[in-house]
C-alpha cells in the first residue's frame, strides 16, 4: 500500500469533492424545509420570530447532517486511482 504525501492539491481535491457535495444537498433540503415552515405558520398565523428561530437551528442540523454524510461518501470516493483510509496507528499512542 502507497502512502502519497498530503499536498495542497491532494488536500484541495478532497475538500472539493467535500464541499460541493454537502452544498447540493443542504441547500435545497434547507430551502424546501423553510418554504414548508414558513408557508405552514402562515397559514397558521403563527409569530414569525419564534418560528425563524427554531427555523435557523433546523437549517443548522441539516447542514450538519448533510456535512457530515458527504464526508462519510466521500470517504468511498477514489481520486486518480487512490481512495482515503483511515489507519490505526501504534498502539501505544494517545487517541484524539
Amino acid at each position: 500500500m502507497e502512502e502519497i504525501q498530503v499536498t495542497w492539491k491532494w488536500t484541495v481535491k478532497v475538500w472539493w469533492s467535500w464541499f460541493w457535495r454537502a452544498m447540493l444537498w443542504t441547500f435545497p433540503t434547507a430551502f424546501a424545509v423553510g418554504f414548508v415552515i414558513g408557508m405552514a405558520s402562515a397559514i397558521m398565523g403563527l409569530n414569525t420570530s419564534e418560528i425563524g428561530t427554531y427555523s435557523q437551528l433546523l437549517g443548522g442540523l441539516i447542514g450538519l447532517f448533510f456535512g457530515i454524510y458527504a464526508l462519510k461518501v466521500v470517504l468511498t470516493k477514489k481520486f486518480n486511482g487512490y481512495r482515503l483510509a483511515l489507519v490505526k496507528t501504534e498502539s501505544s499512542e494517545v487517541d484524539s
